[in-house]
């Protein structure tokens, strides 16, 4: 009699398996139920069931880490899932599975399975002690390896869990690029799964290297960590083969940071930030790639100097609002940073270092509600990693909103500027007002209110007085009780001849002609 332990945290899933598995084959017999992780491991402790059966979402302990846990132990597992894409992962999950069983279970697929789970049973073949026995001891290494407060007291267990005999060590990071993308609901739906089918593979491939072993340390969301103990002279070709077969097995790209060898334990901290380290390159060279630590610049000797000429060149066309200058200076400013493969750490800071640059000029013109109001966000690029492309197409953006903003807010200036001016001009047209007196009112110098103006309106100071003047008087002289020399007077003009020769020039009769004009339209109209 075989037995098996349903893992679901459905009831309608574990009654509906607990019925139908004896009724498809009366050889197997369902032992027990569990809802999680942490009941079934327990279970299968208690009664070492033939085989386990388990959902990979489930609270507490998910099924992927219960498989991880249950090869310790000589039983079959079958993963279930809800998901109708779950054949992207199926050739993950065999290196740690024995199927997979897809929701809604078909009953002649439960019997297929049940009929060569028998057969692999009746000859259990020695499986390879794996990740299994690591697992509990991931949230150490992370903790102690990311300097986690109070974790330092976790080195002398770490270093107890690994061979006597490791004289050397290596410290190696994967990341899983584009991770988002992979888990949306048309790929593989699901960050755990991810992780895991890239993990075994990795896992897998760096143990058939006879010539070291190796250890995995945690997974830090799209990074995964992995300890070479005695590893080999530096040789790129097992991890480019890694990068390969990830590629073949289950369609997923990954780049590979590498840190320096070390001799002692307490050194693992330091090649661990190297791999990490090394592996911020892809944002520069892209993905798909493997990337050695190289070692730090020294400022005083081998870091590229920052390009202040283009800084400063880049700013200027701003002032000058010139975008596509600037623009083009930006480019010249990446492509020199870049020509000197400074790496990604000192790309990164010279990059953050010109937006700087251009915020500060965004904050000098008082723009800053304006630029920054929609989707344009720079402080969120200093706790980002990003590519050159990115970078360019992002300050792209933000240069042309800054340009067109401040050439918007001087225009907005300078329209304000006017309509202070013509008001003014018309609340004082009745006095004998200069061109300084209104230049003064908007705090400007003669000679360029007397420029600016003519530039806006396309006629000068004088004119504009004379013409509001001249309008003015044409709707006094609508008042027959109204003398001509009273008139000239009320409209700021002291001699009436003048005021006659101006208004005959203005609207080519004289005054006396217009209100002649006028009265006669009037009689005319009755």
């Amino acid at each position: 009699m075989y037995k098996v332990l349903i893992v679901d945290d459905e009831p309608k899933v574990r009654n509906g398996l607990t019925k139908l598995i004896p009724a498809l084959d009366a050889e197997w017999s369902v032992i027990g139920q569990a809802k999680n992780g942490v009941e079934a491991l327990e279970m299968v402790r208690k009664e070492m069931p033939d085989l386990v059966i388990t959902d990979i979402r489930m609270p507490q302990m998910n099924g992927l880490d219960l498989l991880n846990l249950l090869r310790e132990y000589p039983v079959q597992v079958v993963i279930l899932s809800g998901y109708g894409y779950f054949d992207y992962a199926k050739t993950a999950i065999r290196f740690g599975a024995f199927d997979y069983l897809l929701k809604p279970l078909k009953p002649e697929e439960i019997r297929d399975l049940l009929g060569r789970l028998k057969k692999e049973i009746g000859n259990r073949r020695e499986r390879p002690e794996v990740i299994s026995s690591e697992f509990h001891y991931s949230k150490l290494w992370k903790d102690w390896l990311l300097g986690v407060e109070d974790s330092a007291d976790c080195s002398e267990r770490l270093q107890s869990r690994l061979p006597a005999d490791s004289a050397n060590f290596r410290m190696i990071a994967v990341e899983i690029d584009d991770f988002d993308d992979l888990v949306t609901e048309e790929g593989w739906g699901d960050r755990q799964l991810v992780v895991f089918a890239v993990r075994n593979i990795v896992y897998e491939i760096l143990n058939n290297n006879q010539e070291q072993s190796c250890r995995f340390l945690f997974a830090n969301a799209s990074h995964i960590y992995f300890l070479l103990l005695n590893p080999p002279p530096a040789d790129n070709e097992v991890f480019i083969q890694l990068i390969r077969e990830v590629g073949h097995w289950v369609k997923i790209s990954i780049s590979v940071g590498i840190g320096n060898q070390v001799a002692m334990f307490s050194q693992l901290p330091e090649t661990f930030a190297q791999a990490k380290e090394a592996l911020l390159n892809k944002w520069i060279y892209g993905n798909g790639q493997v990337y050695e630590y190289r070692g730090a610049y020294d400022p005083g000797n081998r870091e590229p100097g920052y390009p202040h000429e283009l800084d400063e060149a880049l700013v200027l066309a701003l002032r000058e609002g010139n975008a596509d200058k600037a623009k083009d200076k930006l480019r010249k400013f990446a492509s020199e940073v870049l020509e000197k493969s400074a790496g990604y750490t000192i790309f990164h800071n010279y990059c953050l270092q010109l937006l700087s640059a251009v915020v500060r000029f965004v904050h000098e013109q008082r723009i800053t509600g304006l630029v920054f109001q929609g989707s344009l966000k720079p402080y969120e690029w200093f706790h980002l990693n990003f590519t050159a492309d990115e970078f360019i197409r992002f300050m792209d953006e933000l240069i042309s909103s800054s340009v067109d903003n401040a050439e918007w807010k001087k225009q907005q200036k300078h329209n304000h500027t006017l309509e202070s001016a013509v008001a003014y001009i018309r609340q004082h047209y009745m006095k004998d007002i200069s061109l300084a007196d209104v230049a003064g009112q908007v705090e400007m110098s003669s000679s360029y209110f007397s420029s600016f103006f003519k530039q806006e309106l396309g006629i000068s100071f004088i004119e504009a007085l004379t013409q509001v003047r001249m309008d003015k008087a044409k709707t006094l002289m609508m008042d027959p009780d109204l003398k001509l020399y009273q008139i000239s007077e009320m409209v700021g003009y002291q001699d009436v001849k003048y005021f006659s020769r101006l208004f005959k020039k203005a609207e080519g009769v004289t005054p006396g002609e217009y209100r002649q004009f006028f009265y006669r339209k009037e009689e005319d109209e009755k």
